[in-house]
């Protein structure tokens, strides 16, 4: 997943979000610190970093070898909770229960791979609050967004969203999909069985095939007629 390209259909969307920007060593940002600085593309946590300001941000470019084909940065919210959601769009647009994971450990500043996989099962043993206990106002929220971010993200297959929630301010974070997250530990309401959730898979990848584009059919005419639009432009 490219955390940076979804973080921009996001925003530009209008969804409620927290800032992210691409992570360079001449960079800035447009907001303070405290930040977290991400690995651009990957999951599961790894690689991720909680710096103070802008010089460790940078200096973490090659200090973290997980941040060398991509890095964001965005602010870091020590007070946000973690929510997640599973979501399909086959057979039809359904939504899981809302899930809060917690963290193995009080100290924790973040949901780390320790605290998702060290169980043993990864997820499934991992500590949580499963359905969440949420105002209906959150849950709500929770839910038109996620519907929300179906469209715009083209869903196919299962996929978690996470969100963080600061308050009662609620930021769409980022999407996991397969095969960084199955999520079938999700669906509980409604309750889905593995065997029918992957069943289905197989049957959207068939009836449903993903869209390729191409330019077979072009004759080239556009690009021998440069030159002319060149010199109407000039």
């Amino acid at each position: 997943m490219d955390k940076l390209a979804f973080a921009a259909v996001v925003i530009a969307s209008g969804l409620p979000s927290l800032p992210r920007r691409g992570l360079t060593a001449e960079g800035a940002v447009d907001f303070e610190g405290p930040y977290i600085v991400k690995p651009r593309f990957g999951g599961s946590s790894i690689g991720v970093d909680i710096v103070e300001d802008m010089d460790t941000a940078r200096a973490r470019l090659t200090a973290n070898t997980h941040l060398r084909a991509g890095a964001v940065i965005e602010p870091f919210r020590a007070e946000s909770v973690d929510l997640e959601i599973a979501i399909r769009a086959w057979p039809s647009l359904q939504l899981s229960a809302i899930d809060r994971p917690l963290r193995a450990s009080s100290a924790s500043d973040i949901l780390g791979y320790a605290d998702k996989y060290a169980g043993g099962e990864g997820m499934v043993s991992a500590p949580r609050e499963l359905p969440a206990k949420l105002p209906s106002e959150i849950e709500k929220q929770v839910r038109d967004l996620a519907v929300a971010v179906v469209g715009l993200a083209g869903i196919r297959g299962i996929a978690r969203l996470d969100f963080l929630l600061e308050g009662d301010q609620l930021y769409v974070n980022e999407i996991n999909t397969i095969p960084g997250s199955l999520a079938w530990h999700l669906w509980i309401d409604p309750e889905i069985p593995f065997s029918t959730l992957l069943r289905d898979m197989l049957d959207e990848a068939v009836e449903r095939p993903s869209t390729h584009y191409t330019s077979a059919g072009a004759d080239g005419s556009a690009l021998r007629a440069a030159g002319s639009i060149g010199g109407k432009l000039g």
